[in-house]
């Protein structure tokens, strides 16, 4: 997949699927043991992914280790290796029980608070970006909570591509905002649509990686970049889009009342 290949127009390049693939939660205290074997992997296979980057850890579930110095050294070759960079958050610090637009996790660092403080908080992360000489190509909530107020000063600040929500496809909301969606945990084949798989490397057990690299290996040829998906995103949300919204919302209850 390397140079990113020309794909067909429209609903014809969803056929058989497309898929992105996302890793949450990177930070110089990342476990880099984990994430070194990914990334190796990753580039073998020529797939571009999306890193959701904290531009300023403090979170302690994200320490895995001591903070590596050369963290934004490796930021900056990612992304200009092609990979992209998402916002994950500021500093990806709960501070209440909103689960968002989304509803799949009541804890938020954004969704909830009133719009200059949502504002500031996404132009500190930004900035940090920016002092790092690091672009952010998407947005990426914490616990994929995040609500309109977010949205809306994402937008104020140039920053229209969001990853996340359910669809068969991307698509653009009433604001000309482009949504990605990401509808799964972990790889698997679908028959049409653009789905994205997204992984937190420091939670990888030996087992898991190794079926993250088998399924890589089935499903490379298929993976696309988030410029590729974005392309896609020239449609409003469907009926369909909205099926699948529900049917993983379903899902994901019912596993809860089993746990």
């Amino acid at each position: 997949m390397a140079g990113a290949p020309e794909l067909p127009a429209g609903r014809r390049a969803l056929r058989g699927g497309r898929y992105l693939l996302r890793f949450d939660d990177l930070c110089p205290t990342l476990d880099w043991r984990i994430w070194d074997r990914l990334e190796a992997w990753m580039e073998e296979a020529g797939v571009k992914p999306l890193l959701a980057v904290v531009p300023d850890n403090r979170d302690a579930k994200l320490v895995a280790g001591p903070p590596r110095p050369d963290f934004w050294d490796r930021v900056r070759a990612w992304q200009a290796r092609g990979w992209a960079i998402g916002l994950h958050g500021f500093r990806h610090t709960y501070v209440n029980a909103e689960a968002g637009l989304l509803g799949l996790n009541r804890q938020s660092e954004f969704a909830g608070l009133g719009y200059q403080e949502q504002l500031d908080k996404l132009a500190q992360g930004l900035a940090i970006f920016q002092r790092e000489g690091v672009h952010a190509d998407a947005w990426v909530a914490p616990a994929h909570s995040f609500d309109r107020t977010t949205v809306a000063a994402l937008a104020a600040l140039g920053l229209r591509t969001i990853s996340d929500g359910m669809a068969l496809a991307p698509f653009l909301d009433p604001a000309g905002v482009a949504w990605i969606p990401q509808q799964f945990a972990n790889m698997r084949r679908m028959p049409w649509g653009l789905w994205t798989f997204c992984y937190h490397p420091n939670r990888l057990r030996e087992q898991e990686l190794e079926l993250f690299r088998t399924r890589l290996s089935l499903l490379a040829p298929r993976m696309v970049t988030v410029e590729q998906a974005k392309a896609w995103a020239v449609r409003t949300r469907t009926r369909a889009d909205r099926l699948v919204g529900l049917a993983r919302s379903t899902v994901s209850g019912l596993r809860r009342l089993g746990r």
